[in-house]
């Protein structure tokens, strides 16, 4: 064997290794899919943001949906604010953050809006709530707790303790 013989051995080993986490990587992603969710902070003139049921029933969440295809982040954000909570928008939505799903089920990132200027069209819609910030249900995960908070509260994400 030739000196040096075992670096040139060990260097194309890395390399293969690198080929082959990368290739699996690509097929992890391309045979996942990805979801995109727009999420509402509806915040009304007493300061109060609306909660849902979660679908499991098990806790509270914000008002969101998933974006269809072709379709923008805020036209999503409308139109499920309209179809399930009969909710128009009074001015344009502020993307407040976009935050990556924390459920292992998901693979997706959530678009954040902060709405203030809105009516609705008639009655409240069921299972929508209103909570202040200081008494935020129980069933609400602490993560959402704080999201809520720093929505309502004007924060950027990186200026949280």
């Amino acid at each position: 064997m030739r000196p040096g013989g075992g670096r040139i051995w060990a260097g194309t080993m890395a390399f293969v290794s690198r080929i082959v986490t990368s290739g699996f990587r690509v097929y992890w992603r391309a045979t996942r899919s990805f979801t995109l969710a727009a999420e509402a902070c509806l915040i009304d003139g007493e300061d109060r943001v609306a909660l849902v049921q979660s679908a499991t029933g098990r806790g509270w969440q914000l008002p969101r949906s998933e974006v269809h295809k072709d379709e923008a982040l805020d036209d999503a954000l409308q139109r499920f604010l309209v179809a399930d909570y009969r909710i128009r928008l009074a001015s344009r939505p502020e993307l407040f953050w976009m935050y990556e799903e924390s459920q292992a089920e998901r693979h997706g990132m959530t678009g954040l809006y902060v709405v203030r200027h809105w009516r609705q069209d008639a009655a409240p819609a069921a299972g929508l709530s209103f909570f202040g910030l200081d008494a935020l249900p129980p069933g609400l995960p602490s993560q959402d707790a704080a999201r809520i908070r720093q929505a309502a509260e004007g924060r950027a994400p990186f200026e949280v303790c």
